[in-house]
């Protein structure tokens, strides 16, 4: 799947796009929930984790990042 293009995902059972945005070597992706999220993955100590912009590591993140990881993007 091309890093550029909006994709669906799955979530809680309803289809949601997403849209990636690159951002010079970062990738973000925006989730278009009833209110945007906007999500990224990052280095913490020795772990990735999914964190929320402006909130930083949230469950929210963590599931929609392990969705779009699943679908290989």
């Amino acid at each position: 799947m091309p890093e550029d293009e909006d994709f669906l995902i799955n979530y809680k059972g309803l289809p949601i796009n997403v849209s990636p945005v690159l951002n010079g070597g970062n990738i973000f992706f925006v989730v278009h929930l009833a209110k945007d999220v906007i999500i990224s993955e990052g280095m913490v100590g020795e772990d990735w984790v999914w964190y929320e912009a402006g909130k930083g590591q949230t469950i929210l993140a963590a599931e929609l990042g392990t969705i779009i990881e699943a679908m290989g993007v």
